[in-house]
């Protein structure tokens, strides 16, 4: 990590910042970057090697040094850098964040490896002032039956001003023209691409994403399941369980019923209780991860199966019933009895 206490001996630098012996790539790279974007000088390692240590230049000034480690250790040199160079744990390839017009120029790198010594990289960057794509996030997957409804949000990079947004699908139909979009889809639709468009004085720029597969990344599914049914005294008791995909991080859920939008229950579970002829309003379960949420909403009759013949439900409403038809049956022989006399 930057500022980390590393202490590269004298002889390294020597050894690493010394012109002269050392294996030239065969071609210079060139890379371009973005004005605020990032951009990757990659070493290209051979996988059967292990990267030990390096020394980064820019033009014809010590850049940083940087020794393998988890995480590696660094020493930066020049002070416009600090705070934009990361290097990866795994190809130790360096990256400049927050690109600025200045960081265009030469760059070179001398390293070695557990195999090989001072190997040499050379990149030219150019840094311009075009219009970084915008980025699309899946911020809820909200299903009912056989169809989701999902929601999708737009932003440009940086907090750029005086921007204006469009949706568009696969047919080219504008579906918004704000940065949040909401698109019903059924499940056994065809896969849609939807494509974000960002206006800007300067430009436009546009990011597309495949719908479905896109939030199945970003937003894990949420579905509901039957625990138990048990019917006693006429009564019966559903207990149900809001299950949702990992994704990392702390999941929140929350019960809600369909027609009045109040919170029945928070947590996975869901016991109700509803006796005979009583209505059973759907409900919803919302799954809440740190940068999204999804539900599904279901009836508790529709998802839990029906009261088997004999069950104690039945049985009771059986009874009562039958009770209810001999009172009936008297009452209809008393009143035939008075019409007759």
């Amino acid at each position: 990590m930057e500022g980390a206490p590393l202490r590269p001996s004298f002889l390294l630098l020597l050894l690493l910042l010394q012109p002269g012996e050392y294996r030239a790539a065969a071609d210079e790279t060139e890379l371009t970057g973005i004005l605020g974007g990032s951009v990757t000088f990659p070493l290209r390692i051979p996988a059967a090697q292990k990267f030990e240590n390096g020394a980064w230049m820019v033009n014809t000034s010590s850049l940083v040094t940087v020794k393998a480690g988890r995480p590696p250790s660094i020493l930066v040199f020049h002070s416009s850098y600090k705070g934009r160079l990361r290097f990866s744990d795994e190809s130790y390839s360096l990256q400049i964040t927050n690109l600025r017009l200045e960081d265009t120029g030469s760059y070179a790198v001398e390293f070695n490896t557990d195999k090989e010594q001072f190997a040499y990289r050379e990149f030219t960057l150019r840094v311009s002032k075009g219009q970084l794509p915008p980025t699309i996030a899946c911020d809820s997957v909200a299903c009912k039956d056989d169809a989701c409804i999902y929601t999708l949000r737009c932003a440009i990079r940086n907090g750029r001003e005086n921007v204006t947004y469009s949706w568009s699908n696969t047919a080219s139909s504008v579906l918004s023209i704000d940065s949040i979009v909401r698109i019903p889809q059924r499940h056994q639709a065809t896969r849609e691409r939807v494509t974000c468009t960002a206006r800007l004085p300067d430009g436009n720029s546009s990011t597309t994403v495949s719908l479905k597969e896109f939030c199945a990344e970003q937003v894990p599914a949420t579905t509901i399941v039957c625990d138990s049914v048990t019917c006693a005294n006429g009564t019966c008791h559903y207990s149900m369980r809001c299950v949702a995909g990992e994704r990392g991080g702390r999941v929140a859920y929350s019960w809600t019923q369909e027609d009045s939008g109040v919170v029945v229950s928070t947590g996975p579970i869901l016991r109700v209780s509803v006796r005979p002829f009583e209505t059973l309003p759907a409900v919803i379960c919302t799954a809440r991860h740190p940068a999204s949420n999804s539900s599904r909403l279901i009836s508790p009759k529709d998802l839990c199966p029906g009261n088997p013949p004999d069950s104690p439900l039945n049985r009771s409403l059986a009874l009562s019933l039958s009770y209810h038809l001999i009172i009936l049956l008297l009452a209809l022989g008393a009143l035939s009895a008075g019409v007759i006399a």
